[in-house]
């Protein structure tokens, strides 16, 4: 029996019945989106959650042009690993290890691997903030948990997952896939709940999308951290490399590409909508009322929500954090564990035992970075700030691998502004670590 996950062959590609050949128009392609779709719930996470609320309350309206800016850049940086994998014989790791040798594999591998981690010790501390949003009582402050018990729930989260991978059968990816969605469907839900309810003005909407600086300056690193984390988790390189991975799990080949373009449109777009609808809810309900610096955890923000939306608020707002924590949780991990496993040869596919334990390992890894920064009292929404910003080291080398792949394909059939947005990513991607070591350094 054929493996419905194989990697396929741009050499011998023939037309199938699901291809878009065989099956074309936009309804059909619709149809078959996903990848994108888990792109859009890994990037979708606490960071973007927490970095675009807090922007919005700091500096109004005036940076959401950033939003859809690295929409466009994150777009195309994920057709062109969508494409790598489609078209490419070799995994992104596998091609870097023939061409520059194993080292330079390991570095690509390694880059990803401190990311993933970031964004996994993030992921854990974002559980606390929705599981305390559920509990605390409306319109009292948040009753904070005993050291233990903010590192035995995530502990226990990890575990979960970790025998979910171990007894998961062979159509986990299309589990996840479908998992993903309905998650994504709920933080559209919510925090378009959140937004609707906070009354923004239209006309400021709309001055919000021209580009342009605030009126007041960034006021020190984290105000540059804050602003920066936000691009960072709309325009995340290590979720746009993943694609190149994704579509070999799904078998797509040469007659996917339309259905891997609109795939990435789709997702993308609806990442940038949620981070959009963040911003303009902090912006339209906070701004003004309440100092950034309050906005410590998914209770703070929902307390001072409830003044306008009532005592529902910090359900609405938990239920959106739980469902952009767990997915991004969920996904992240394999994201770290099959490309770590890429690079030093041992799997790139969700089925082989080398990829699951490496998963593994970057749960616990994440876990363990999570941990330390509970016991040592690190608050819960600068840490998430901090480790966000940090993962766009890892930026460069992953937008690089990525562009180099993508000039090896056929992109006859594909969009021809994807190249340059994806070099002008590449300058983005750049320009942020320099800012943001610079930042972190000099304070």
């Amino acid at each position: 029996m054929p493996d419905p996950y194989s990697s396929p062959d741009p050499v011998a590609d023939e037309v199938d019945p699901s291809s878009d050949a065989a099956a074309p128009g936009l309804l059909t392609r619709l149809r078959r989106i996903g990848p994108a779709i888990i792109v859009a719930a890994v990037v979708l996470g606490p960071g973007s959650i927490v970095s675009a609320s807090r922007v919005g309350c700091q500096y109004g309206y005036d940076l959401l042009w950033l939003v859809p800016l690295a929409g466009l850049l994150m777009t195309a940086m994920t057709i062109a690993a969508m494409a790598n994998g489609a078209l490419h014989p070799e995994t992104p790791c596998s091609a870097v290890a023939k061409r520059f040798g194993r080292p330079a594999a390991w570095m690509v591998g390694g880059s990803m691997l401190v990311a993933v981690t970031m964004f996994q010790a993030s992921n854990n501390n974002a559980m606390l903030m929705a599981v305390e949003g559920f509990t605390r009582t409306p319109g009292t402050a948040a009753e904070p948990h005993s050291v233990i018990v903010r590192v035995g729930i995530p502990l226990l989260l990890n575990l979960g997952i970790i025998a979910m991978l171990i007894l998961g059968k062979r159509n986990l990816y299309r589990w996840i896939e479908s998992a993903m969605a309905l998650l994504v469907a709920a933080m559209v839900l919510a925090f378009a709940a959140n937004m609707l309810a906070a009354t923004p003005s239209p006309m400021a909407v709309a001055r919000g999308l021209v580009p342009k600086m605030p009126n007041t300056e960034f006021g020190g690193a984290v105000a540059w951290l804050t602003a920066g984390a936000m691009v960072a988790t709309t325009f995340s390189v290590a979720g746009a490399f993943y694609q190149s991975y994704q579509v070999r799990e799904k078998g797509w080949g040469r007659n996917d590409l339309s259905t891997g373009v609109t795939d990435s449109v789709v997702g993308i777009a609806t990442l940038a909508l949620i981070t959009m609808m963040i911003l303009i809810t902090g912006a339209a309900a906070l701004g003004g009322r309440v100092k950034p610096s309050e906005l410590t955890d998914a209770a703070a923000v929902a307390q001072a929500l409830e003044p306008m939306f009532g005592r529902m608020a910090q359900y609405v707002f938990a239920a959106g954090v739980f469902a952009g924590a767990i997915s991004s949780f969920v996904v992240n991990a394999l994201i770290g564990g099959v490309v770590f496993a890429d690079s030093i040869n041992i799997g790139s596919k969700m089925s082989q035992p080398g990829v699951r334990n490496s998963t593994i390992g970057v749960l616990m890894l994440g876990w363990l970075v999570a941990a330390v920064a509970i016991w040592t009292e690190t608050p819960l929404a600068d840490f998430i700030i901090i480790a966000q910003s940090l993962t766009v080291l890892a930026f460069p080398i992953l937008a690089a691998t990525v562009i180099w792949q993508y000039h090896q394909v056929d992109r006859s059939r594909l969009p021809g502004w994807v190249l340059p947005a994806c070099w002008l990513g590449l300058l983005v991607a750049v320009g942020l670590s320099i800012r943001t070591v610079a930042k972190l350094v000099g304070g």
